[in-house]
C-alpha cells in the first residue's frame, strides 16, 4: 500500500505542477484579455476608448469588418498595414480605418461584400500595394484561420516563453496576476504593456517598438531592401516580377462594385521611403512598380501617386520601415488629397490642424502624445534622425 501512494503521488505531483503552470498562464491570458475574440474586441471599442493589440492572434480582417460595420462611417479607408497610419485627429465626419483588412485584391474583394451586407459608405479611399498585381501573388486566404481566440496547449506556453526572452517582465506579471485593476484599460498583451494595438478608429499604435535606439523592426533599412532584391519566385514584392493583367480586372471589377453600390471611390499609391524609392526607380524594365504607376491615371476613379515620398515632403525619418511611412508621413498624405479641388475632402478635414500636427512632428514617425508612461520617439531603424 506504501509503494503504492509512492508511485502515486510520483505521477500525480507532476501533473499537479503542470495543471497549476497551465491555470496560472491561463489567468494571466484572461486577464490581459487574449481570450477575447476580434468580433467580441470590435464591440467593446464601440462603447469605450481602449487599445486592443493581442501578443497571440493577428486577426485583422475579421475585426476591421466588424468594426466598419458598428461604426457606419461615411468614409473608410481601406488597405493593407501601409493605410494604418491614418490617424483620427484630423476627420471632422465619420470615417473608419480599416488598413489592415485588404492584404491584397481577394481580401479587398471580402471586405467590400462583407461591410455592403449592413452598411454602405459615401465614399472609399483605397491605399494600393505595388505587389498586388505581380504575377507571383499568392491569393490571401478566403478567411483569417478563425474569427475566435482559442487558448490551445501552444497559447498557453506563451507566458512562460515571454517571461524567458525578456517580454513579459516579473513586475508585469505581478501585477495581471494580484493587481489587474491597476491596469490601463485594454484588450490585449501588447496593447497593456507595449502601448501597441488599433484603436477604435482603426489606426495602428507601434507603440514602444519606435522608442528604443536602433531596436526598430528595420534598422537602416536594410531588411526591406533585400526583401524587395529576393530573386525567389515568391517574392511577390520584386519589381522584376510580370504583371498581372488578371489583378488589374479584379481592381477594376472592385472599382466598379463599390462605385454601382453608389460611393465614391479614390485610389493612392502610398509612399515608400527615400532610400528604397531610389533603389525601385534604378531598376530596368520591365519594372512592376513603374507599370503599376503607368497605369493608374487609368483607371476610372480619382487616383494619388504618391509612390515618391519627396512629392509630399517626407524623409526616411517618419518611416517606421522600408515600405510604411508613419502617422506623419500620412498626415501630409491626406493633406495632399485635401489640396485636390477634385475631391472633397477638404470639407472633411481640418487642414490647418494638420498643417500644426505636421509641423511639430515632422521628422517623426509618430505624433507626440501627452501620456507620461510612454518614452519619446528615438531613432529606432539607426538613420542618424535626430528627435
Amino acid at each position: 500500500m506504501q509503494r503504492s501512494w509512492r508511485y502515486a503521488l510520483f505521477f500525480a505531483l507532476p501533473v499537479a505542477v503542470a495543471a497549476a503552470t497551465l491555470g496560472t498562464s491561463f489567468l494571466v491570458l484572461h486577464r490581459a484579455g487574449e481570450d477575447i475574440d476580434p468580433l467580441q474586441a470590435a464591440a467593446m471599442q464601440q462603447n469605450a476608448d481602449i487599445a486592443y493589440g493581442s501578443a497571440l492572434f493577428y486577426r485583422p480582417r475579421p475585426y476591421k469588418i466588424e468594426r466598419a460595420r458598428l461604426t457606419k462611417a461615411d468614409t473608410i479607408l481601406l488597405g493593407s498595414s501601409r493605410a494604418m497610419q491614418f490617424i483620427e485627429t484630423p476627420w471632422k465626419s465619420a470615417t473608419y480605418n480599416a488598413g489592415g483588412a485588404m492584404r491584397d485584391l481577394e481580401s479587398g474583394e471580402i471586405f467590400i461584400n462583407s461591410l455592403f451586407e449592413k452598411h454602405h459608405p459615401k465614399r472609399v479611399i483605397i491605399s494600393l500595394d505595388w505587389w498586388w498585381f505581380s504575377a507571383t501573388r499568392r491569393p490571401d486566404a478566403p478567411s483569417d484561420a478563425s474569427e475566435k481566440t482559442p487558448l490551445t496547449l501552444h497559447e498557453l506556453t506563451q507566458p512562460a516563453v515571454w517571461l524567458w526572452d525578456g517580454t513579459l517582465s516579473g513586475h508585469e506579471l505581478t501585477t495581471l496576476l494580484f493587481a489587474p485593476a491597476t491596469l490601463k484599460p485594454a484588450i490585449g498583451m501588447a496593447a497593456r504593456f507595449k502601448h501597441a494595438g488599433w484603436d477604435p478608429f482603426g489606426h495602428y499604435d507601434y507603440g514602444d517598438q519606435l522608442t528604443e535606439q536602433a531596436g526598430g523592426p528595420d534598422v537602416g533599412f536594410d531588411e526591406t531592401l533585400k526583401d524587395i532584391q529576393r530573386t525567389s519566385k515568391r517574392n511577390d514584392r520584386a519589381p522584376r516580377n510580370a504583371f498581372s493583367e488578371e489583378s488589374w480586372h479584379r481592381l477594376e471589377a472592385l472599382v466598379k462594385q463599390i462605385q454601382d453600390a453608389g460611393a465614391e471611390v479614390v485610389l493612392l499609391l502610398p509612399p515608400v521611403s527615400g532610400p528604397i524609392y531610389d533603389w525601385i526607380a534604378a531598376q530596368p524594365e520591365p519594372n512592376l512598380v513603374k507599370e503599376v504607376q503607368r497605369r493608374l491615371p487609368t483607371l476610372p476613379a480619382l487616383t494619388f501617386d504618391f509612390h515618391d515620398p519627396r512629392t509630399i515632403g517626407s524623409d526616411p525619418c517618419e518611416f517606421v520601415d522600408g515600405i510604411h511611412g508613419g502617422e506623419v508621413t500620412y498626415l501630409r498624405v491626406l493633406d495632399a488629397m485635401a489640396a485636390d479641388p477634385s475631391t472633397d475632402l477638404d470639407a472633411l478635414v481640418d487642414r490647418p490642424l494638420m498643417a500644426r500636427l505636421i509641423a511639430e512632428n515632422a521628422g517623426h514617425a509618430s505624433v507626440k502624445r501627452d501620456d507620461p508612461t510612454r518614452q519619446p520617439e528615438a531613432d529606432f531603424n539607426s538613420l542618424g534622425c535626430h528627435k
